[in-house]
């Protein structure tokens, strides 16, 4: 039985995207300006960032495209997996990323330059607003793992605007320069943490494990709650995208006439979607007269 999911987080998500897309890329350009003129590594490895976030949209725009797409004889599950592809792609891209702006950063912090503070105070406090502004828009789509990249871009390069704010107040007092790849540093490993997480997360899906929420033992035991079950063996549950679940397994009935199973085949995909939100399920019914030579668990479940 296929049943689709009521509701999926990147819905009306595209146009707002598309708008960040643009936005991200012009701060990016002042950003660099600022940078350069400044003398400030904080500034230009977050223009850095900044700038790698814009393919990072362009993939993800393009996967909530795909992932529109009706099954076809290709792509008999549909294109789910779009954005989760992109996802992973994009982890990739921010670990790139990160290793080079801890780099650069190295390298400045061994000879510190003179930069111009007050720059860096009103270009960070603007990138404040703008990368703010961004990740508040994309809360809405953080349900979806394809989105959350971008939400994790745009907060993580938020938080490295507050740094580089207060960093620019700091050498303004003091006159240490050598604050200014610090925060660099700080850049860096922030990205490599975020594309690190995202990387597992996407990694893990693309080789079809369980879903990190769900326990195939208690998936199982309350399959067998639903009266007619005496068994569930050769259960799998994997994800097709970041929120759609599918679950394959056989279950063991008596033997009966075929209403009386598709009434429980009914009750558990209810309780499948209600409890553990697998919308996608394929259960095979074995008859219990002709399975005895299965090597049966008491009211248990067993796996390959």
């Amino acid at each position: 039985m296929h049943m689709h999911a009521p509701h999926s987080p990147t819905d009306g998500m595209a146009r707002p995207l598309r708008w960040v897309l643009g936005v991200n890329l012009a701060f990016a350009a002042v950003e660099f300006a600022a940078g350069y003129f400044a003398g400030s590594i904080a500034l230009l490895s977050d223009a850095v960032h900044n700038l790698s976030d814009v393919p990072s949209m362009a993939l993800s725009l393009l996967a909530l495209y795909a992932g529109r797409k009706p099954a076809d004889s290709l792509r008999t599950y549909g294109y789910q997996r779009s954005g989760v592809l992109a996802a992973f792609v994009n982890g990739l891209l921010l670990v790139g990323v990160g290793l080079f702006i801890l780099w650069e950063a190295i390298e400045r912090v061994r000879n510190p330059a003179p930069v111009i503070p007050s720059i860096l105070i009103w270009v960070s406090a603007l990138g404040l607003l703008v990368n703010g502004g961004i990740a508040w828009v994309m809360v809405r789509g953080r349900g979806d793992l394809n989105l959350r990249t971008i939400l994790i871009h745009n907060a993580g390069d938020a938080a490295s605007n507050a740094a580089i704010l207060a960093g620019g107040i700091v050498i303004g007092w003091t006159g240490l320069f050598i604050i200014d790849p610090l925060l660099s540093l700080l850049i860096g490993g922030g990205i490599l943490w975020s594309s690190i997480s995202v990387l597992r997360e996407t990694t893990h899906i693309l080789l079809e494990g369980t879903p990190k929420n769900l326990k195939v033992e208690a998936v199982a035991q309350a399959m067998l709650t639903v009266e007619g079950v005496e068994e569930v063996h050769d259960i799998h549950i994997w994800s097709l995208g970041t929120n759609l679940n599918a679950l394959s397994c056989h279950v063991r009935v008596p033997e009966m006439g075929t209403n009386q199973s598709a009434l429980i085949l009914t009750r558990l995909n209810t309780l499948l979607e209600k409890e553990f939100q697998i919308a996608h399920t394929t259960i095979q019914f074995e008859p219990m007269a002709n399975s005895a030579t299965l090597h049966s668990l008491p009211a248990g479940q067993r796996a390959d």
